[in-house]
């Protein structure tokens, strides 16, 4: 009878291991199929584009400016040339200048016009006619005005007695018919003898 019962849980045990025995340590797990990730570039804002202001300022181009016909060719200087010159600093000679030409007297090309002048030693041999150096008009000087101006001397380097001659000069010009010294046309120079000397 014991053995009866004994073989009766017995069985009652393996049918009850073999039903719960899948599931002992065993843990459902629920697949759920992944989530489908979307990848998509960041979306871009247009962004209008505007000119941004510059740190500099912006050049104004001028219109060039036309040479003026030459037809008439004038110039009334007056003034003096000192009896004694430095060869060691600059000397200046006040000459006041009244435009009695029919073109506008220009500070720059076209129609650039400057004082310069030519020097001939007496006692010593330096001469100079071209290359002296040229004083710039204080502004544009239009027929019929009157300027002053301070004319620099300082190309003799030489001590003696010289002869100055103040001259008024177009140059820098493309033709070379509108390059010319005023003296050439008949204009009338500022003249007069100078000793050249040092000074303290």
């Amino acid at each position: 009878m014991k053995r009866k019962y004994a073989g009766i849980i017995l069985a009652i045990f393996i049918v009850a291991f073999i039903v719960t025995f899948p599931m002992i340590g065993c843990k459902r797990v629920t697949v759920t199929p992944a989530a489908t990730v979307e990848t998509t570039a960041p979306e871009t804002t247009a962004v209008p584009i505007t000119a941004a202001a510059s740190s500099e300022t912006t050049e104004t181009v001028q219109p060039a400016v036309t040479a003026e016909k030459i037809t008439k060719i004038g110039a009334e200087m007056t003034g003096a040339i000192p009896s004694f010159m430095c060869i060691n600093k600059i000397n200046m000679v006040t000459v006041e200048v009244k435009n009695t030409s029919d073109f506008t007297w220009r500070t720059d090309i076209p129609n650039l016009v400057r004082f310069g002048y030519h020097f001939y030693g007496q006692d010593v041999s330096f001469t100079e006619y071209d290359n002296t150096i040229r004083t710039v008009l204080p502004h544009d000087v239009k027929p019929g005005e009157i300027a002053t101006v301070n004319v620099e001397i300082k190309d003799v380097l030489n001590k003696g007695t010289y002869v100055i001659q103040i001259d008024m000069v177009q140059e820098a010009n493309d033709d070379a018919a509108n390059n010319f010294w005023f003296s050439s046309k008949g204009v009338t120079m500022i003249e007069g003898t100078s000793y050249f000397g040092t000074c303290q």
